[in-house]
């Protein structure tokens, strides 16, 4: 892992993900934090604090006009694609999107969770003049109106998030344990986080006038027992990958985006340790949960096997969970399929003897699990 920083990673203003927090989120935050802000990242605060003050105006009017009519709606069967970061969620995701019966969170949507109904159409606009062609992290497409991880709304909703530890790294940690596998002792975490989750997915649901809501967030793999708490009827997709592939890819994952979005700077052990113990935890509290999981409820499939024969994947999922008709959205799957061919891969240098010891290990468990071989 090699994370390099540098001043102009503090120049992505009009982009960086907690620009739509809510004022009393913004501070709380901050405060939660102890205000731990490298310098060289102030004037990006700053930025961001002067935003989200404009922007709070809207943000009430949203809610005094739409919140009722929000409460309102009732979500049946929402589909949750789960999966460790790197593992084909975003590919996953992409394709399922362009089924037509399905809504989803933008990435506008996303990054102003709090008034997407009142400006976010001048939003989009400025979001599709300053993002980039494809992600940071990779090659994969980008846009206002691509689909996003709704953990980034949730992060702007309230305090309980897995994106607060990209804005604060030396506290990922605490952030992973409090939000992710919620090995914190008091239920509060938990309830904060499911009635940010539940309201964000009825407005959602609320603007695309009832439409089944797809959604995708890696840190969802740890929250299965949660999830079925809220919505007993959800069904899940969990795609895996090879786990030295995620390693490497989550690598640069981070390498890519902390720079950007963070308000500090961390150390490259720092985060090749976090990896090693947030895959390990994340994984198995989910081997737990998902025992809790209907079967009729619930799909695995490896990411080699649906990059071979995706729509055969998709065939079986859209069976297993009652998707719909999977005929009538096979032209729509085929065009994202046909889109992504001539993708080019992220390449790797390969993973040091004493980190390949390391994930044998403590990852053990889930090359037995999903029979995965182990190199030596």
């Amino acid at each position: 892992m090699n994370i390099k920083y540098s001043f102009k990673n503090h120049l992505n203003l009009v982009t960086h993900t907690a620009l739509g927090m809510s004022l009393p989120v913004w501070i709380t935050f901050l405060a939660k934090n102890k205000f731990a802000i490298d310098l060289r990242a102030l004037p990006k605060v700053l930025f961001m604090t002067g935003n989200i003050v404009t922007n709070s105006p809207f943000q009430l009017y949203e809610a005094l006009k739409y919140n009722k009519r929000i409460n309102r709606i009732k979500v049946e069967r929402p589909v949750f694609i789960i999966g460790h970061p790197r593992s084909g969620t975003t590919y996953l995701q992409y394709v399922l999107s362009k089924d037509p019966n399905f809504c989803f969170c933008t990435t506008n949507e996303a990054l102003i969770p709090n008034a997407f109904l009142s400006i976010g159409g001048f939003t989009r606009r400025i979001l599709k003049m300053a993002m980039p062609a494809t992600r940071p992290q990779d090659n994969v497409k980008s846009g206002a109106d691509k689909p996003k991880e709704e953990e980034f709304a949730i992060g702007s909703m309230c305090n309980v998030s897995m994106v607060h530890g990209y804005y604060f790294p030396k506290n990922i940690y605490k952030i992973f344990n409090e939000s992710v596998v919620f090995e914190s002792d008091s239920e509060k975490e938990v309830n904060t986080w499911k009635k940010h989750l539940d309201f964000f997915v009825k407005k959602i649901t609320y603007k695309y006038k009832g439409k089944r809501i797809l959604l995708k967030s890696p840190a969802n793999t740890g929250r299965v027992k949660e999830i079925l708490e809220l919505y007993p009827d959800a069904c899940f997709i969990h795609i895996h990958r090879n786990p030295y592939d995620v390693y490497q890819s989550t690598e640069k994952l981070y390498e890519k985006i902390l720079p950007l979005l963070g308000f500090q700077q961390v150390e490259n052990e720092f985060m090749k340790d976090f990896i090693i113990t947030s895959y390990e935890k994340l994984y198995k509290k989910y081997l737990v949960d998902k025992l809790l999981i209907p079967a009729n409820q619930l799909v695995e499939m490896s990411y080699i096997d649906f990059v071979s024969s995706p729509l055969e994947q998709l065939e079986k999922a859209y069976s297993q969970l009652k998707l719909g008709d999977f005929e009538k959205a096979k032209p729509y799957l085929k065009e994202e399929i046909k889109d992504v061919e001539n993708y080019q891969k992220n390449s790797y240098l390969g993973i040091d003897e004493l980190t390949k010891k390391r994930i044998n290990d403590k990852w053990s468990f889930f090359f037995d699990v999903y029979g995965y071989q182990k190199n030596s």
